[in-house]
Order: C-alpha cells, then structure tokens, then sequence
C-alpha cells in the first residue's frame, strides 16, 4: 500500500484556527468529501493557521497541519515553500483568495498549480473606471496574470461577476454550486429542538443566522420585528439571532430602544444550528451582498420557509412564492408584510417550508457537490 509520501499531495487551505467552527466546518467539510473521492490518487491535507488541540471538525480523509498559507511574509513563504517540497504538493486549493495576496508566484516556481473556491460576497454594483478596467483586461486576458488555475464560483452570479468585473479568462472560472449536507440539515420535531434551545414553545420564532457584520443588516430585523409585534399585538412572535461579533452590542441596544428585547433571543456563535433551525417557524435574512447564502439553504433543507432580501445568492436559491419570498433590498415595508403573511397563515408556512426542502434535497446536496470538486482538482494532479 502507498504511504502518503509516496502520493502527489493536495493541500487544502483555511484561513482560520480549526476551533472555528460553523461556515468554517462546511467548507472543510466539502474538503473532506472531495479527499474521499480522490482516494488512492492523492494525500491530502488541510492546513490551518493554529492547531488548537480542540478542532470544531474533525476530517476523515484529510491529514490536519499547521500552516498559514495566507502569510506571504518572508517566514511564511519559506514555511510554505518546505511543506510543498517535504509532501511533494501538486495542488493548492485556496479559499476566497484574491490572486494577488497569497505567493502564487512562489506555488508556480515549485510547480503547484492552483485552485480558488469564491465564497466572499460583493458589490453587484460595483464599477471600474476605464484606466482600472483595461489594466485588469492586460493583466488576466492578455498577460494571463493575477489569476488562479481555476476558480470555482459558488453561484451563477458569482460566476458572472468573475467574468464580467474581475476580467477572468472564462477557461479559468467554473460554474460550482454550493450546497449542504441533506442527511444531516433536516426537519426534526419542533417542540424537542425548542426545549433544547430554551426557546418558548408557544411562540412564533423568526430565524437570523448571519456573521456580525453590517451588510447583514440585523438591525434592519430587529426593526421589522417591532413593526411586526404593533401589526400583531395578541401575536407572540420572537427572532433568534445566531452570530457573534462587533455589532452585536448595538443590536441588543436597538432592541431595548425599540422595546422589543424580551421578543429577542441573541444565541451567540453556533457551531451547530441545526437545532435553532429544527425551531424556528420561518428564517428571515435581510443582507445587502449575499453571493450564496449557506444559511438559507441550511434552513430550507431542514423545512424552514425563507423571507430574504433579494441579493444575488437569495434570487437563486429561493423560489419566490412556493420556498419563501424574495424582497426589493430596500423595501423594509414589503419585508414586514411578506413576515407578516407567514404569521397569519400557518398552513402556508409548512407547505412553502416543505416544498423548500424538496427543492434544496434536489439542486444543493452535498453528495454532488463534493464529487464534482474532486472531479475539478483531479484534472490537476
């Protein structure tokens, strides 16, 4: 039997400690599905920043290491300049990472070829003058700089933006939809997931799950719920926000202004949300940017409609009417009334959150996703 050394090896990256978890276990997750299928063709491995003793994933077919490969540092090229040579790296496979950043001209000098999976969101309208614009054509359409192998875009939108803003090579950008474990994001008994949350089981329970981050425009929620909790004062409805970061702070100080924080529960980071999903009555998801969305998948795979502003990842994944709503990205009044018809019509809302996991069950498995990554990596080894 071959020795790990004795193969090429893949090296997969990730930009944070492996105690990070939630996103984070989704992306090394789909990893490890696709190390799964390239078996005895490769060793692969997974390299962290810090290795914590307490990883939030645990792979199966990958070995973990320590290794920043985001450090273009002097030290950081050198280090990753001797783990390729030491575990004979034929591939690297970035994360959201902009050609430029990282020591792509470092990988190309040891032979290593490169793969990027897109999952950063974007300005839709974002727009280069044309001096930027003809020098980003020379670069990647003419000089064949500044780009990866191959990057894999997570969305049909995030594919155009490559093309049409970024200025790739079409031969350089694939179509790679994301998806989510379905036997493992599914409907479960409601009741059960509301006592293991703590959550009121009377209640009807709107679900956020988002990073803290401005564009996430939880505030903007909190709002709706106020208007929801006066349009439906004998109504007992409440919002679950699962999330950590900065803004937090200004949030829960929003609710207390508003007089709505006995209606708000702030979970906290999650690495696992599935029962907060398995909970809630319907997910609401407010972003300005979105390029996919995980959340909202993850939510209508476990049966849970979804009401979300109408950014590029959302008009994909959503069917408007029959898996949930999609609403003008400034119309806060729209947004409120679309929340409002899943709280009058309860039978709708178990029909549009079962149709939202038949749909997810049919276009996003994960089962698909990580063969057609390994198929994508393997024309490189």
């Amino acid at each position: 039997m071959r020795t790990p050394l004795d193969k090429p090896g893949i090296l997969f990256t990730m930009r944070y400690p492996d105690d990070t978890g939630y996103v984070w276990n989704y992306i090394a997750g789909v990893r490890d599905r696709a190390s799964a299928h390239l078996g005895e063709r490769a060793a692969a491995y997974m390299a962290f920043p810090k290795l914590t003793g307490a990883p939030s994933y645990h792979p199966q077919h990958m070995t973990p290491v320590q290794l920043d490969c985001y450090d273009n540092s002097a030290a950081g090229r050198a280090a990753i300049a001797d783990f390729v040579r030491a575990h004979r790296i034929k591939v690297v496979v970035f994360m959201s990472a902009l050609p430029q950043t990282v020591c792509l001209d470092l990988l190309h000098r040891l032979g290593v070829r490169t793969l990027n999976t897109e999952d950063d969101s974007y300005d839709p309208l974002r727009r280069d003058g044309i001096a930027k614009r003809g020098m980003k054509y020379l670069l990647r359409r003419v000089l064949g700089r500044q780009q990866h192998d191959l990057h894999l875009a997570n969305s049909a939108a995030q594919h155009k933006f490559l093309l049409d803003y970024q200025l790739l090579p079409a031969k350089r950008v694939v179509l790679m939809k994301n998806s989510v474990d379905c036997g493992h994001f599914t409907p479960g008994d409601q009741a059960a997931a509301r006592a293991a949350t703590g959550l009121d089981p009377d209640c009807f329970w709107l679900l956020a799950v988002a990073q803290a981050r401005p564009e996430k425009r939880v505030d903007q929620l909190i709002r709706m719920l106020h208007a929801v909790a006066e349009a439906r004062p004998q109504r007992r409805v409440g919002l679950v926000y699962v999330g950590d970061g900065p803004p937090v702070a200004e949030w829960k100080q929003l609710a207390q202004d508003l007089g709505v924080a006995d209606r708000c529960v702030f979970a906290g980071r999650r690495n696992d949300v599935l029962p907060y999903y398995r909970a809630a009555d319907l997910m609401v998801h407010a972003a300005e940017r979105e390029s996919f969305g995980l959340a909202i998948v993850e939510a209508m795979s476990c049966g849970i409609p979804v009401v979300a502003s109408a950014a590029a990842g959302p008009c994909e994944t959503i069917i408007d009417g029959r898996t949930g709503a999609l609403i003008g990205l400034h119309d806060t009044d729209g947004f409120t009334e679309a929340v409002l018809r899943y709280v009058d019509d309860i039978s709708m809302t178990r029909m549009h959150g079962n149709n939202a996991r038949a749909h997810v069950d049919h276009a996003y498995n994960v089962v698909r996703h990580g063969k057609e990554f390994a198929e994508h990596i393997a024309r490189f080894i």
